[in-house]
Order: structure tokens, then C-alpha cells, then sequence
């Protein structure tokens, strides 16, 4: 229950906090009410961890990622010895465990290709541009994507149709070959079928 009804006008001292602001913005913040920051570190490679950490709490990164971030960060701080404090922040997050290309490039596969249903040219195209070497790439689509892989994901994708007619047929196989598979491999799929 309020102390005044709506209908009444308030007490005097009801806007004495309010004194120092315009009617039309809103009060003031007191150094209490303020979000609390992180505090900006002299030490440059504090700062630059804290932000390689920073980044990796989102999702799990490549080291490439991790790089191109720390190199912005340090671009930002102005420091003139980035690669030496940056290589050594790298080494220390791998030694932790925090960065594991061969483990995130296995996951990232293998989530893309049976969950999303998407083909090694798609994914090869999306690990480019994580800044992963063409080698990386082939040798761990080479290894977690193999043929018998791949013919099961398209099977699977193939049984939500339960008739296909010539039209549905075409429109299916360009979708497939769109999701990154082999065009050779969905023929391959649609003669078993």
C-alpha cells in the first residue's frame, strides 16, 4: 500500500533526489550504481589474456581466432612487442588445454556433417575462414568425413522422403550437391535407393 494515492499529488520531498537533473532525463548515477568494468591492467600481457579468455568463454576457437582477436586487442593497446607476448600467451593456453585445433576440428566436423547434414565443400569452404591451413583441412575431412560417412548422412537425409517423384528427385539432388556433397556421391546414394 502506498503512502499517497495515485490521485494525489506526492510529497514535497518525494523529488529531492531528482533537483540536480531536468524533469525529462533521468537521475543521475552514483559511482555505486555504476557497472563494474575489469580493471585496466599496465601489465600488457594481463590484459591480453584476460581477453584471450574472454573470448574462449563464448564458444571453443581455433588458435587462428584466438590470434587474429589478440592481435586486434594489442593493435588497440598500442603495444609495439605483440608476437613474442602473443605466441607466449598461445603457448600457455595450449598447455592449459584451453586450444586444441585437432580436437575442435574433429567436433566441427563431425557436428556439421551428421547434425547440420552439410558436405565437405561446405565445410572446407567455413574452416578456411577460421584461418586453418588447406593441409589441416584435408587430412581431417579426409579422416572423420571418409565416403562411408558421408553415403550414411545422405541416406539418412534421403528417408524423410518416402516417394520421390523425377521433380522432387532434381530438387533434392541440387540441395544436396548445395549442402557441399559430392554430386558423384548423391547419384551414388539415389541409385541404392
Amino acid at each position: 500500500v502506498s503512502s499517497w494515492p495515485r490521485a494525489e499529488k506526492p510529497p514535497e520531498n518525494f523529488f529531492a533526489k531528482y533537483k540536480s537533473c531536468s524533469t525529462k532525463s533521468r537521475p543521475l548515477l552514483s559511482p555505486m550504481d555504476q557497472p563494474m568494468l575489469p580493471p585496466q591492467s599496465s601489465n600488457p600481457k594481463a590484459v591480453l589474456e584476460s581477453t584471450a579468455i574472454h573470448f574462449l568463454s563464448y564458444r571453443p576457437r581455433f588458435t587462428a581466432e584466438v590470434i587474429n582477436r589478440l592481435v586486434k586487442k594489442a593493435k588497440e593497446l598500442g603495444l609495439a612487442d605483440s608476437p613474442t607476448l602473443i605466441n607466449q600467451i598461445i603457448a600457455s593456453l595450449e598447455k592449459s588445454g584451453f586450444l586444441d585445433d585437432k580436437k575442435l576440428l574433429e567436433s566441427y566436423i563431425r557436428s556439421r556433417l551428421v547434425e547440420k547434414k552439410k558436405g565437405p565443400y561446405w565445410i572446407r569452404q567455413h574452416l578456411v575462414r577460421f584461418g586453418l591451413s588447406k593441409f589441416e583441412i584435408d587430412a581431417a575431412l579426409a579422416k572423420f568425413a571418409d565416403k562411408p560417412s558421408q553415403l550414411a548422412v545422405i541416406r539418412n537425409y534421403l528417408e524423410q522422403y518416402l516417394t520421390i517423384d523425377l521433380k522432387t528427385k532434381a530438387g533434392v539432388f541440387r540441395r544436396l550437391v548445395g549442402r557441399g556433397f559430392s554430386a558423384s556421391l548423391v547419384a551414388e546414394a539415389f541409385d541404392e535407393r
